[in-house]
């Protein structure tokens, strides 16, 4: 009987569900084994309420202990279960509140009130291999929990943390879908390394053999480079329990040689002894484009050539006001165009508009939580369908992970983490996709496309450029350019309970990755160097295998806890690739098939590589607490790899830390408000491997040809030399931190004060002019960075019907340089500890627009052209005249996250900025007037501020060229520069949890039904004239405004 009222659920279920939620639904319960007997001995019910002010509590989750038998209360916090039997216990559970165990003791009505949770210091905080109190932390650690992170139409799970840790920093490269993030923990000091973090996913390191599209190349057009992919968008940020990040090197050292930059770990969601929970989330956003760079329309295009051709006419004759020649001696100026030329040319086409639409993303996303006390699961299956901002611009992720926690005995347990990911998309030709120059880049040409000219010719073809060589952008529009990911991982562990306080721990990671690019640039795209079309196809393959194994004791020393962890690994990656190209087709039809039957063979191209790398480590870890109040961690890794050089194979990573709870002792007891006070203070040092990969060895080249008679022979040289000496870079970290919390954790955070120091830093000295190779690389030089960071969370209002939480992040470092190169001579301008991210270059103070403006120092200075400042006085603009401008990289970061809840609504509001940096304002890029007139291309409306005769007031550089711009060694001037610090309205999302009773004849089966609606990138307070201060790109792909809508249910 039992059984049928289960079947009956399922078929009501099914009038709401999609059939893959009933199959999922279904799995679940046959993974449990035997779902059991549900006939119903007793009926519970009754209401469950906040203990703090009385108002009833919906959603609570209330489960019989040790059974999948569960339910959840409704708006009004009320209940009613059909237990086994009298004597079962129900367990009450809800988020932010202590969970309650109430026996039924043959009880019919049992209403419950729950306390308020109180944050204690007894949570559980993630660190390498193994896990521990927050009292007990003595490094620098942040964690963040799924609560605070918001997965609303976010392709990545870098961009879902950005702005929420302090001291972890993030850089949109690009906006493109899937597109990459530039990431560091506490600045970026490797300045030839990768800076880049560690990621751990569910406690396996994941190497820097990362996801990455196989590049596009070609000999003639120089193109060339992979798409900017995120490494994380193969996971699903909606899997995401916590994100950890480990900041000092006593923290990280025990990853060793990988983690010199941090660490970042990565838990994934698991399952929970109950009854089975099914979680479906449903989006649909609109990506709605901002306003790009302001271009001149045609008859201003036309208008600005008309004017500056008149201006050049005068310049190179020597006519005033430019010289003193008579007029009468030269050739009369023709104009470029009559009014009615320009009158007649209208707006003209605009390009940008032409190549973009409003985008969407279609998301869905299903979870089934559930289990027994012997066995959890979590299965998750999500889609995300992105058709971007950029025409022909796709970006799909289909995403199913299953991890299983499976009790075989009591003293042995297997955990396993399963995750397939399959990514396609067709790549928009922008920015570090195209990689080349502005001839094979979709978004340059549509900025420098003249507008006079139309989409098409009389014949329907693409019409050509002025400057021949560029593509027009609508032929951009139908290249294939394809690429699919499938992306494979499993981590299986295994944990044996040797003895009550020693248990061993087995884990296994295999990854696998396969990309495969497909590229065809058509005939009919009439391209002017490849008329007759090109093809490409490529793959690249990544393997990473490892195994770990280690030991966990914990027990007691004294009147001391004693936990140490001791263990060994083995890690094994690999990539292996293809590449080839056609061009000359006598068809479109095959696109980037078929490359066989290309015609021109010389141009024909076929590549592979294959490369691999091996590392064996040995870890430990003591972490002692005495009294309850004294902390001392103890770490130490030792390294070898082989990619390491002869004489350094073996690397050794030590870390210390040390914690004091200064708000146990006794004399602290008596402070009122104060739960707690924790002095930390740590020094540790990692290893950063990712400089060393082929820089060891001696590397030789092919193609020299070289003839033996009348055979003519294909010839190698050296290409590098080997340095057997050459080791990693190594990260020393000095931190001290406190920890406090007020008034029950009410008000909690940390402050950290941190010195990080790069040693043995990667570089190359020259060799002797005889030598076939000018350099070899070699370990020297030291950089440094200093900082501070803030973490403060306030809980303002903790009622049960209105809650309001505050996070504020704060950040500050600078990095610079220790130790140079002594072998390197610096210029006069570059000091030896000067900041790593500085900008060299000549100061100016204004445009010549008249005689009087001419300084003594420029005689030959003509009209229009920017004044340089002489800055020591002595007449003469050089080197010495050169100064610092600013900094790339910002000072200070922040976020700023506030939650609000108030009956059923619930509201997020989230602000993050970056202060104290400068960028050079790139929506005036190829405004250069000779450049214009040369080419002719099409430029922004900066173009209308160039100075010029009829222009006197133009703030711009005229036609003149600058006869003293060529004295500047580094080409850098503060002109265009600006202070691009701003502050990014993140996201605004609005919720809305609709009420059990008004779901109707589906309130049986739909326990929870939450509507929102979530506003992305909405806005940017800054100075700075540019398209976005936050974007690296020079041709940056469209920034847009996300808004979405969706539905969240709960069964």
């Amino acid at each position: 009987m039992g059984r049928q009222r289960l079947m009956e659920r399922v078929r009501q279920a099914a009038v709401v569900a999609r059939p893959g939620t009933i199959v999922l639904v279904l799995l679940g319960l046959l993974w449990l084994g035997n779902v059991g007997d549900v006939y119903a001995q007793v009926v519970v019910s009754g209401q469950v309420t906040s203990a703090e002010d009385g108002q009833p509590l919906p959603g609570v989750n209330i489960v019989v202990k040790g059974t999948a038998i569960g339910t959840a209360t409704d708006l009004d916090g009320r209940y009613s279960l059909a237990v086994p039997s009298p004597n079962d216990t129900l367990v009450f559970s809800f988020v932010g509140f202590e969970t309650v165990s109430v026996p039924v003791a043959g009880r019919s009505v049992i209403d419950v009130q729950l306390q308020p949770a109180v944050i204690t210091g007894e949570e559980v905080v993630v660190i390498g291999y193994g896990t521990v109190r927050q009292r007990e932390v003595s490094g620098a650690v942040t964690t963040v929990s799924a609560e605070e992170l918001n997965p609303l139409a976010t392709l990545s799970v870098n961009q879902m943390v950005q702005g929420r840790v302090p001291g972890l920093s993030m850089q949109v490269r690009t906006t493109q879908p899937g597109g990459g993030v530039s990431v560091n923990v506490r600045g970026a000091i490797s300045p030839r390394g990768n800076n880049t973090p560690l990621y751990v996913i569910d406690g396996v390191p994941i190497t820097e053999y990362r996801q990455s599209d196989p590049g596009l190349y070609d000999r003639d057009l120089g193109f060339y480079g992979g798409v900017d992919r995120d490494p994380l968008a193969f996971l699903n940020p909606a899997d995401i329990e916590s994100i950890t990040v480990l900041k000092d090197a006593a923290a990280a050292a025990i990853y060793g040689s990988a983690a010199a930059n941090g660490v970042v770990l990565i838990t994934t969601k698991s399952g929970r002894a109950g009854a089975v929970r099914v979680d479906y989330r449903g989006s649909y956003s609109a990506q709605l484009m901002q306003d790009y760079f302001p271009l001149l329309n045609a008859r201003q295009f036309m208008e600005e050539q008309r004017r500056l051709s008149s201006d050049r006419y005068l310049f190179e004759n020597g006519l005033p006001p430019y010289g003193t020649r008579d007029p009468g001696s030269v050739t009369p100026y023709t104009p470029l165009f009559t009014d009615q030329d320009i009158q007649a040319a209208g707006e003209g086409t605009d390009w940008i508009d032409l190549i973009s639409e409003n985008g969407r993303i279609i998301e869905h996303n299903i979870a089934v939580r559930g289990g027994s006390p012997g066995t959890q699961f979590y299965t998750s299956f999500n889609v995300q369908l992105n058709d971007a901002v950029l025409k022909n611009s796709t970006f799909n992720r289909y995403s199913l992970r299953v991890n299983v926690d499976q009790t075989i005995s009591s003293r042995v347990r297997l955990k396993l983490r399963t995750q397939a990911t399959r990514l396609e998309g067709n790549n928009a030709s922008t920015g570090a996709n195209a990689g080349g120059p502005e001839k094979f880049n979709m978004i340059q040409n549509a900025m420098t496309f003249a507008p006079t000219v139309p989409v098409y010719d009389e014949n329907g073809n693409f019409t050509k450029s002025y400057y021949r060589i560029q593509m027009n952008p609508a032929a951009f529009l139908i290249i294939d350019d394809d690429s699919r990911v499938t992306s494979l991982f499993a981590a299986p562990t295994l944990e044996v309970d040797l003895t009550d306080q020693l248990q061993l721990t087995v884990v296994g990671q295999v990854q696998e990755e396969t990309t495969l690019r497909g590229f065809y640039l058509p005939r009919r795209a009439d391209h002017d160097v490849l008329p007759e079309g090109m093809a490409q196809k490529s793959t690249n393959s990544v393997q990473n295998y490892s195994a770990e194994s280690y030991l966990t004791y914990t027990g007691r020393l004294g009147p001391g806890d004693l936990t140490a962890v001791a263990g060994a690994g083995y890690y094994r990656g690999g990539t292996e690739g293809s590449f080839m190209q056609g061009v000359g087709f006598f068809t479109d039809a095959f696109s980037y098939h078929n490359l066989e039957v290309s015609s021109d063979r010389l141009r024909n191209i076929v590549d592979s590589w294959k490369s691999s790398r091996t590392k064996l480590s040995q870890f430990a870890r003591v972490n002692y607490s005495l009294y309850d109040r004294y902390v001392l961690t103890l770490v130490a890794r030792r390294d070898g790899s082989s990619i390491f050089s002869e004489n350094h194979k073996w690397g050794f990573f030590p870390g210390i830390s040390a914690a004091w709870l200064i708000s146990e002792e006794p004399f602290m007891q008596n402070v009122s408000g104060l739960s707690q006070l924790k002095l930390r203070v740590s020094y540790g040092e990692a290893g950063n491997e990712s400089v060393l990969s082929g820089n060891t060895l001696q590397l030789y080249s092919a193609g020299y040809p070289f003839l033996i008679g009348a055979t003519e022979y294909n010839g190698v040289a050296v290409s590098q030399v080997a340095n057997p000496n050459l080791k990693w870079e190594t990260v020393q970290t000095f931190n001290v931190g406190l920890d406090f919390a007020f008034w029950q954790y009410r008000v909690r955070g940390s402050l950290d004060f941190f010195v990080k120091t790069a040693r043995d830093l990667l570089d190359f000295n020259p060799l002797p002019v005889n030598n076939p190779v000018g350099r070899v690389a070699d370990n020297v030089g030291s950089t440094r960075s200093r900082g501070f960071e803030l973490a403060l969370h306030t809980d303002n209002l903790t009622g049960s019907r209105f809650r309001w939480n505050t996070d504020l992040t704060l950040s500050y470092y600078k990095s610079y340089w220790v130790e140079r190169n002594p072998q390197v001579p610096l210029p006069p301008y570059v000091g030896e500890h000067d900041p790593l991210d500085v900008i060299y270059g000549w100061e100016t103070a204004g445009i010549i627009r008249s005689e009087a403006d001419r300084p003594d120092y420029m005689p030959n200075a003509n009209l229009g052209n920017l004044i340089f400042v002489d800055q020591n006085g002595d007449g003469v603009l050089d080197a010495q005249d050169v100064v610092i401008l600013g900094n790339t990289t910002p000072r200070w970061q922040l976020g700023l996250n506030n939650t609000i809840s108030i009956g059923n609504f619930d509201l997020n509001v989230f602000v993050y900025g970056y202060l104290g940096f400068k960028r050079y304002n790139n929506f005036a890029p190829n405004v250069d007037a000779i450049s214009q007139l040369t080419t002719p291309m099409n430029t922004t409306i900066y173009a209308r501020e160039i100075w010029s005769t009829d222009r006197p007031d133009g703030t711009r550089p005229g036609v003149a060229a600058n006869p003293y711009a060529t004295n500047n060694p580094t080409g850098n001037t503060d002109f265009d520069l600006h202070d691009a610090s701003f502050l990014r309205l993140r996201s605004i999302t609005l919720g809305y949890t609709i009420p059990r009773r008004w779901l109707g004849g589906v309130a049986s089966t739909v326990q929870r039904a939450r509507l929102f609606v979530d506003l992305q990138n909405l806005g940017v307070l800054t100075d700075y004239p540019g398209f976005d201060p936050e974007y690296t790109e020079p041709n940056p792909y469209p920034k847009y405004t996300t808004v979405t809508v969706g539905v969240e249910l709960g069964f």
